[in-house]
């Protein structure tokens, strides 16, 4: 049967190692269209059946990522719309397309659906991150300094040349709105992960706690170093209490040696890199999971994808009090505590360990909470934004 439409999307991401990446594919190929992907090639193998599926031609682009100097980051976006370019314009020529996704950053990656657009196709743009907050609280610049006025000059003429955008807050949303955008241009779509892609197994948690988790890119604004001072504050109670830390970046040499100066070295597990299936199945045995970013500028608008994942698993959630985060979770379904308190994190961390029951509690409202942004009922709200099935769900409305 052939597919009902050919989509195109290019992500400066791995695939299939980018869960929100890998949720855009599949719900299109679960659609019955067909999918052209221009990416990053994944460093690793991601067995969830997403690589080999008909309809999906993926090419990919051998790019080291690294986070550090600051300039290697124009280095990179520079090399991807170079090699993105020439192979967007090749294949909006040879196919007409329904729909052209980009997502950023960068945010003028945009640009290489121009074929396409100029062959009637729908071009939409999703922003992962607001990147004239995101360069400011990174380089911390001041509000005219000239890569700042760059970032926003080139947000500005992706923004309105891209017939739809695509954010993942309210917060966010509402930032737009007031540059300019219309409303009406903007869908919100939380980095929710769809239920059917997680591994149904069944909880394992230990009757005394042994570990709790925080899973996270080793950067300095998602708050490790935050957990792992909280973890010396609950040495009196929890002596053989670990921290596991999934994830590998940039500040994880920072964070070992913080943890040997506080005496928890042997307390806290660096555990790199973990295939999401095997992640999934780390976080479902912890007895709470973390969620520490700091409010540095730009983590007040994020909205951890980790977050939903420990919902989802019924892991009892400790988490900062961030706008974004605390707007779709009531004080009653998260441990709230003030961003980068490490203090404020022990004490909640040590009520949900003292009684469970209460955790459990918090665990089930966190996951009423998120009924409401699940991927099943935010599917409907992407094609729409894709321009597919229009009428199934209002496009700005928030969750």
């Amino acid at each position: 049967m052939a597919p009902s439409h050919r989509v195109l999307i290019v992500s400066e991401h791995p695939y299939p190692d980018h869960a929100t990446l890998r949720r855009n594919v599949v719900q299109l190929l679960d659609e019955g269209m067909a999918v052209d992907l221009l990416c990053l090639a994944g460093s690793r193998k991601l067995d969830d059946g997403s690589q080999a599926r008909t309809g999906l031609r993926v090419y990919r682009m051998h790019l080291e990522h690294r986070r550090t100097p600051a300039y290697r980051y124009i280095l990179e976006y520079l090399a991807f719309f170079a090699w993105a370019l020439p192979i967007a314009f090749a294949l909006s020529l040879r196919n007409r397309y329904a729909a052209v996704l980009v997502d950023n950053m960068p945010d003028f990656l945009v640009f290489v659906a121009l074929v396409a657009r100029l062959r009637k196709a729908r071009v939409v743009l999703e922003m992962f991150e607001l990147t004239p907050e995101l360069t400011a609280a990174r380089l911390q610049l001041g509000p005219r300094h000239p890569a700042l006025r760059l970032a926003r000059w080139l947000e500005r003429i992706a923004t309105r040349w891209a017939d739809h955008l695509i954010v993942v807050s309210r917060q966010c949303m509402e930032i737009l709105v007031a540059r300019g955008v219309d409303a009406a241009r903007i869908s919100v779509l939380p980095n929710t992960p769809p239920i059917a892609a997680t591994p149904a197994h069944a909880q394992n948690r230990e009757a005394r706690p042994t570990f709790i988790v925080t899973h996270c890119s080793l950067v300095e604004r998602y708050g490790v170093q935050v957990a792992i001072r909280a973890l010396t504050l609950l040495g009196r109670d929890w002596p053989d209490l670990e921290l596991r830390v999934l994830g590998d970046g940039e500040y994880k040499t920072t964070l070992v040696e913080l943890a040997e100066e506080l005496g928890v070295g042997n307390r806290v597990v660096f555990r790199g890199f973990v295939p999401w299936a095997d992640a999934m199945q780390e976080i479902r045995a912890a007895a709470v999971g973390i969620v520490a970013i700091v409010a540095d500028g730009y983590g007040e608008l994020l909205f951890p994808t980790k977050l939903l994942e420990y919902v989802e698993h019924d892991v009892p959630v400790a988490s900062a009090r961030l706008p974004t985060i605390a707007d779709h979770f009531p004080a009653d379904a998260l441990a709230y505590f003030e961003p980068g308190d490490a203090a404020g994190l022990a004490m909640q961390i040590d009520r949900l360990l003292h009684d469970r029951r209460q955790a459990e509690t918090q665990a089930m409202r966190a996951k009423a909470a998120m009924r409401t942004f699940r991927w099943d009922a935010l599917a409907p709200r992407y094609m729409a934004a894709l321009g597919f099935h229009a009428a199934a769900v209002p496009a700005t409305t928030a969750p």
